[in-house]
């Protein structure tokens, strides 16, 4: 036990950091089995008091989650988990719940806060004008699904990560496409000005947001450390910056398999072998292996980027995913891409303040957007049309009569132990697959045999604030990327250059604080997708915050330590982003079906009756894009039903 206090100790774990509201005197006083549980389920059965438990259990899951509007929703909570659990095992469905009748009756109710509802909401309201009434259920704490960001505070500096969502392209002004039309619709800036870097430092090329740094998207423009260990076939642990640059000559691969990755990475051929329709018929790996016949390295070095963004590994996921991956650098000119500081946030924020006046603040400028606080008391005030009802998770909808007579359609839901009953005339179901199948009460037999060809993936994404990053100037790099196995804790991380405002402008030096942020796959590379994602779901469900913080500790430590980084020193916070459902998996089939059926998703996508079925899965990839593509089609849909 000493030991493992003296390596406890070396590791920062038990320094004051700004983690402080969660290791607070009551939670250790709580006992050391709380942290070493297993899962939150296994602290709560640990014969603590009822209530006790169950609150230790959460900020033991929960950990630090940051200060201001999202310290406490920082992704898929303790508590949010738990009322999702209860819909899946059927409580409601068992022991029904005799709600309460608010004799509330909306034009439209939309289920899901994130960027398609709030997307949908805002079509809706252009369509009609803006007077219909328009009630947003969110089962979260704060809106806007996966775009949704963390804030810490070290040392003075006031730093800003994305929870999830980040990654856009500033539209060409007139390019006539829905994301040009939503700039403009809020007169959205599409130039800006970035985190001044020291002419005194050494260059750097940083990303801007948290995908250039991946192998295949456009690594080639961000100065990349790779680590390579002994097992990747290196004579000693260490570091080589830019791999690419020379052709991989100072890596540990063999000349065959440095011949394929470079094939891998600059292929564009469009020949049959390369037919979308194709590639959705086989897996990535087979793709690399049988038909391209790559050294099996390939698939491996491709495996972590293909497990976050895929949610499964190479040999679950549909080679139209994952060749699509890569296409970045193999094009020649990558597209721009920047994030904001907390990602794509920034576009929930400014849905909100369109739909809410003043719910933002006063001041609809970016920086008024980028910076403001959320008045959380404005949201769902009687007599406005649009409210926005948080912490409400809706746990049943039907309609009042058949669903192709039926006028109305009746939603339950579940807020502070109490379940209520609103009406609309229309419904769209913007949240996921995974809920709208467990509490669509009516929904008919072809759309519910559509969803249960849906599998999902969870990913975790961490920011750690760190009080310098002199480690990663000290290789030359602004992000790193190392050989996952599976076992590790994600495979790259990176600092970006962000997006500045005069109200939020952080230093960009080696010696001043940073978010070094880490997107991870969860994934088990051997199972089916399904198998695959729930694997990976029971891992990210069933692993302390302490577990996580000690493994990211011990790695950084392992991998840094020669470069000058002391995690008990360096680390000053760390904010985990746990998302149970964050990729909708594509398996050979998804997107173009098989056997001669339509695919599932365009299934599911007709919907039935009054209640619209609308969430970026149906495109595959879960993004900003899709979401504004599918709320936009709800929004107009609706518009036929209560017009």
């Amino acid at each position: 036990m000493s030991n493992d206090k003296n390596e406890d100790k070396k590791l920062g774990m038990g320094v004051a950091m700004t983690r402080r509201d969660f290791l607070n005197s009551a939670l250790l006083g709580s006992g050391s089995a709380l942290l070493g549980a297993a899962c939150p389920a296994q602290a709560f059965a640990g014969g603590m008091g009822q209530g006790a438990a169950d609150g230790d259990a959460a900020r033991a899951f929960d950990g630090y989650g940051g200060i201001g509007d999202y310290a406490n929703a920082n992704g898929n909570t303790y508590a949010v988990v738990q009322s999702a659990h209860r819909i899946r095992d059927g409580v409601y469905r068992n022991s029904p719940p005799q709600p309460e009748d608010t004799g509330e009756t909306y034009d439209l109710v939309i289920v899901g806060g994130g960027l398609t509802g709030l997307m949908a909401a805002h079509q809706y309201a252009k369509l009609t004008g803006g007077g219909r009434k328009v009630l947003i259920l969110e089962n979260h704490p704060v809106f806007g699904g996966e775009a949704r960001q963390n804030e810490l505070e070290v040392d003075g500096v006031h730093l800003i990560g994305p929870q999830g969502s980040n990654d856009f392209s500033p539209p060409p002004r007139g390019a006539g496409t829905q994301v040009d039309e939503f700039f403009n619709d809020f007169d959205i800036p599409r130039e800006y000005q970035q985190q001044a870097w020291d002419a005194s430092l050494k260059p750097l090329r940083f990303a801007r947001d948290n995908y250039s740094n991946m192998d295949g998207i456009q690594e080639d423009l961000v100065d990349v450390a790779y680590y390579f260990s002994e097992k990747d076939g290196a004579k000693q642990p260490g570091w080589q910056l830019n791999i690419w640059g020379d052709k991989l000559a100072r890596t540990p691969f063999s000349e065959g398999q440095r011949k394929d990755l470079l094939r891998w990475r600059s292929d564009v051929s469009r020949t049959g072998q390369d037919d979308p329709h194709f590639l959705d018929t086989i897996t990535y790996k087979h793709y690399l292996e049988t038909v391209k016949g790559y050294d099996p390295l390939v698939t491996r070095f491709a495996q972590p980027m293909v497990g976050l963004l895929g949610g499964v590994g190479a040999d679950a996921v549909s080679a139209r995913v994952g060749h699509g991956l890569v296409m970045g650098s193999a094009q020649g000119t990558p597209r721009l891409t920047m994030s904001y500081p907390g990602g794509n946030a920034t576009f929930a924020r400014y849905l909100m303040s369109g739909l809410v006046p003043g719910s933002m603040g006063a001041d609809t400028s970016f920086t008024g957007i980028l910076n403001g606080k959320v008045n959380f008391a404005l949201l769902d005030r009687e007599g406005q049309p649009h409210r926005v009802r948080l912490g409400a998770t809706v746990i049943e909808v039907a309609h009042e009569a058949p669903a192709g007579q039926a006028e109305k359609v009746s939603i339950v839901y579940e807020k502070g132990g109490r379940t209520f009953r609103v009406r609309a005339r229309a419904v769209v179901m913007a949240s996921g697959g995974w809920v709208n199948k467990r509490i669509l009460a009516d929904l008919p037999d072809t759309i519910a045999q559509a969803y249960g060809e849906f599998s999902y993936a969870p990913a975790m994404i961490a920011n750690v604030a760190v009080r310098n990053w002199r480690f990663l100037y000290n290789l030359g790099a602004a992000a790193a990327r190392w050989m996952d196995d599976g076992s590790m804790f994600g495979f790259s991380a990176n600092i970006r250059r962000n997006i500045v405002t005069p109200d939020c402008n952080p230093p960009l030096h080696p010696d001043k604080p940073a978010l070094l942020t880490f997107y991870m796959g969860l994934y088990t590379p051997g199972y089916d997708a399904h198998a695959q994602g729930v694997l990976g779901r029971t891992r990210l469900l069933t692993t302390s915050y302490a577990q996580y913080e000690r493994q990211i500790r011990t790695q950084m430590a392992q991998m840094f330590s020669t470069a000058g980084f002391d995690p008990a020193r360096d680390i000053a916070g760390i904010v985990l982003n746990r998302w149970g459902h964050a990729r909708v998996i594509q398996p050979p089939g998804f997107y173009y079906g098989k056997d001669g059926k339509p695919a599932a998703r365009e299934v599911v996508a007709k919907g039935y009756g009054r209640i619209i079925i609308a969430h970026s899965e149906l495109n595959g990839a879960q993004n900003y894009r899709g979401a504004f593509e599918h709320g936009t089609r709800a929004a107009h849909e609706a518009l036929k039903l209560t017009t």
